[in-house]
């Protein structure tokens, strides 16, 4: 009983930390009030989590968030009763999906959405959304409400963590570490991809994880070109074996976490490539500190060898939170939208790489996570390198 009143509390400072720099942000950028859809949103917003992975292509439930005062969570019906325990004003959704008339039913949950934001104070006739289905988006527009983008406001609350969040972290890194740890010690020749990703969904959702964002365990000549997902092909003997675990973890922290390992003895040129990647995280990791900003950071990120170029992961380093987030930081030689952001302590980033040649029969996929500090950065989950990919023998 006491460690589970411990919880509430735990979870009850986090809502409020959380919604104390939403607001924070909205005041700051000018903006009246939001609408919030967007799952990881909604429960930044609210503390409240239901049904996360149909909420994410549905518009099952939604946040009406003021500048000031509590936030009214719109929510599925028949999950009224657990989001309440974690979040004081919660009221039934009005749907419009999956309705023969969607206009009708888009309509009506226009006018419940209007009525509240009155009763929340709003006296404007703009709110700021992440995103809306059409219908609704109409019904709005034809009781005339306008909408703004809600990004810039929910980035720049969400960018630096909450000492909450932060602990979220460390609460969840020895399940991605057991992940990992199940994912190395299942392979073998033979095995397949599926079955190795199934052993670490189990590892996942056994440690209190919520779902996998992505099924990337991939091996042999699935490793190149990056972006496949797990197959029925089985390992061999002298496959690498990368593994990506984009795990919704514990309270919805969102891991991104890459490892690759060897079938066997790796070869020449199998380590040649890993060491590379391997080099190229280290160095990165060396030169995030508080006060360097983004355009700075991509400047002096060492180069990838010229031969995994054009196989370029998407981008160098990337915001971390309930989801893959802001702040980001692109390769030389792509656009930096936002060359002036300083990295400031609290802010959560993935730093990782793909290195692999065009045509290639293997690729390597290396990320750590980490926390900007007062004097540097640490590593969340220091899953160990792999000792055979970095051997010289």
């Amino acid at each position: 009983m006491a460690h589970r009143t411990r919880a509430v509390d735990r979870l009850e400072a986090l809502r409020v930390e959380r919604l104390v720099r939403l607001q924070g942000a909205m005041r700051s950028l000018d903006v009246e009030a939001c609408v919030l859809f967007n799952e990881p949103n909604v429960r930044y917003a609210t503390g409240a989590t239901a049904m996360p992975v149909y909420a994410l292509s549905a518009f099952a439930r939604c946040a009406v968030v003021p500048q000031d005062g509590t936030p009214i969570l719109f929510e599925h019906p028949n999950s009224m009763h657990r989001s309440a325990e974690r979040t004081p004003d919660v009221r039934p959704m009005h749907a419009w999906e999956f309705f023969d008339d969607p206009a009708a039913e888009a309509g009506a949950w226009a006018d419940e959405t209007i009525e509240a934001l009155r009763e929340l104070g709003v006296r404007g006739d703009v709110v700021a959304i992440d995103r809306v289905g059409t219908p609704a988006y109409l019904a709005l527009g034809d009781r005339g409400i306008s909408v703004r983008d809600s990004a810039p406001v929910t980035q720049e609350a969400r960018r630096v963590k909450t000492t909450g969040e932060l602990a979220l972290f460390d609460l969840n890194a020895p399940l991605v570490s057991e992940m990992l740890r199940t994912v190395e010690g299942a392979i073998a020749p033979g095995v397949s991809e599926r079955e190795i990703l199934a052993e670490m969904a189990r590892a996942m959702l056994r440690g209190g994880g919520e779902y996998l964002a992505t099924n990337t365990v991939c091996s042999g000549p699935n490793t190149n070109p990056w972006r496949a997902e797990a197959t029925d092909r089985r390992l061999e003997l002298g496959d690498l074996v990368y593994v990506d675990t984009d795990t919704v973890g514990i309270e919805g922290c969102f891991f991104c976490v890459s490892r690759a390992f060897s079938v066997g003895k790796p070869t020449p040129s199998q380590r040649a490539t890993y060491a590379a990647a391997h080099e190229w995280v280290t160095a990165t990791k060396e030169l995030i500190r508080p006060g360097i900003t983004c355009g700075e950071l991509g400047m002096r990120t060492p180069a990838i060898p010229e031969r995994f170029v054009d196989q370029r992961y998407e981008c160098m380093v990337h915001g971390i939170g309930l989801e893959e987030e802001n702040p980001s930081v692109c390769h030389p030689q792509d656009a930096q939208s936002n060359p002036g952001t300083l990295l400031e302590p609290g802010t959560a980033l993935v730093v990782e790489c793909y290195m692999g040649k065009v045509g290639g029969d293997h690729g390597v996929k290396l990320g750590d996570q980490i926390i900007v500090t007062e004097d540097g950065c640490r590593t969340v989950v220091p899953y160990p390198w792999s000792d055979a990919l970095l051997s010289t023998e």
